[in-house]
């Protein structure tokens, strides 16, 4: 597979040299793990959405309360895309103890195809959070601190436990009302790898989703992208009162956003991607990954491929708890549809702003699929991350923060992101 003369960096890796960390098998051993409860089917793609509150009670489950107290989140970049400094003895990739909100039951069923459904709740409570002060907060002038380095997720945190539903936690600068945004997580970690973009958007409504497979639906069948897609949708919406989300999306989590993008364009008010292998994945990098299988079950295995993220001690002991308790037939099934590459159709339907991103010293093969996703959303930008490796959003919280609100806020790209003309 040659490479497109656009797309790769001088930095960037080998496709040799990539194993797919985002999307393989992370199983505890090479045999079928029990199977979990049957899943009921998601929305139908093109099905129309049933307006908000619609919906009997039953079937919606209630937002969890704001976090009593605003946690501090990370500072924006200074306009002319340099980043600020960080406190004494922070560390860039330092992550907070775990926000409280909502989580849902990962044991509930599904509901039918022709509606989103959610896991039941009580009829008594509200879908909307309990307002904490009868005025509404003023919006704070001063700019926001970067949390400390000593405020890090327990290491005795169940990798399950990271809450789905978080409140705004502060007003706008702008007054306007909180819009959403939704995460989706890479392959080898759960919602949790989101914690320092949950608190750089205590301005918004921020949903991180626990994909199917992972976190606390860790022992659930993978039942395919396009069922992982309508389940995102059904989160949306069920969620999402006015307008669509800003979709936010890291490799695995990337390539299931695209499907969103194919199956639900209404519900998209814009895309951000990166990580994603459109281009497909080498049969001799498919060949590495599951030699790799064997080793999944082993800790020291995922503590290692924690250093190479730049993760500190705590996050060191999440990820490896996570890793070691993904079964390894969800993760073979998820190569099998990954590894090939392939744009999903219709996404020519979505008419909104698209931004893909490939990190500068990520695998070549993500800026390689720059021109198939090109011809498939002509209005997408296409940019590269300077120095960034796969998961970046751990690895410099702050450019990737930045790039995300810039991207949201003004629809334009990050300055210190590349044309991919500029990486040659």
């Amino acid at each position: 597979m040659s490479r497109h003369d656009d797309a790769g960096g001088s930095d960037a890796g080998t496709d040799e040299e990539f194993v797919d960390h985002s999307f393989e098998e992370h199983g505890t051993d090479g045999s079928p793990a029990k199977a979990a409860k049957p899943r009921g089917q998601a929305k139908a793609p093109g099905a129309p959405r049933a307006p908000k509150g619609s919906r009997p009670q039953a079937e919606t489950v209630a937002r969890g309360k704001p976090r009593p107290d605003p946690v501090p989140s990370t500072p924006e970049p200074a306009r002319d895309g340099a980043q600020p400094e960080l406190p004494a003895g922070q560390s860039k990739s330092s992550s907070a103890e775990q926000p409280a909100g909502k989580q849902r039951n990962p044991a509930e069923a599904r509901g039918p195809k022709d509606k989103p459904a959610r896991p039941a709740k009580d009829a008594k409570q509200s879908t909307k959070p309990a307002p904490e002060a009868a005025s509404t907060p003023k919006p704070s002038s001063e700019p926001v601190e970067a949390k400390p380095a000593s405020a890090q997720p327990a290491g005795d945190r169940d990798p399950g436990g990271y809450p789905e539903f978080h409140a705004p936690t502060r007003a706008r600068k702008d007054g306007k009302r909180a819009q959403t945004i939704v995460f989706l997580h890479g392959g080898n970690v759960a919602n949790w790898s989101w914690d320092p973009q949950v608190r750089a958007f205590g301005d918004y409504e921020v949903l991180t989703p626990h994909l199917p497979g992972f976190g606390a639906r860790a022992q659930e069948d993978w039942a395919g992208l396009d069922s992982a897609a309508d389940d995102v949708a059904a989160v949306i919406a069920d969620e999402v009162s006015n307008g669509g989300a800003h979709l936010v999306g890291l490799s695995l989590g990337g390539v299931i956003a695209l499907r969103v993008l194919s199956r639900h364009p209404e519900l998209v008010e814009s895309l951000m991607i990166s990580g994603v292998p459109a281009a497909g994945v080498s049969a001799s990098m498919r060949t590495m990954s599951r030699m790799q299988l064997r080793l999944f079950g082993s800790e020291w295995y995922w503590r290692f491929q924690a250093g190479a993220y730049g993760m500190v001690a705590d996050e060191k002991d999440l990820f490896a708890e996570h890793g070691t308790h993904l079964r390894a037939d969800n993760m073979r099934a998820i190569m099998d549809e990954v590894d090939p590459g392939g744009v999903p159709a219709k996404l020519g339907d979505y008419k909104g702003p698209a931004l893909v991103v490939a990190g500068g010293k990520e695998p070549k093969l993500v800026a390689k699929a720059f021109p198939a996703l090109a011809r498939a959303l002509p209005q997408a930008l296409f940019r590269m991350a300077p120095g960034m490796h796969h998961q970046w959003n751990i690895e410099d919280p702050l450019l990737f923060n930045a790039t995300v609100r810039a991207w949201v806020e003004k629809g334009t790209a990050h300055p210190r992101l590349q044309e991919p003309a500029a990486q040659k």
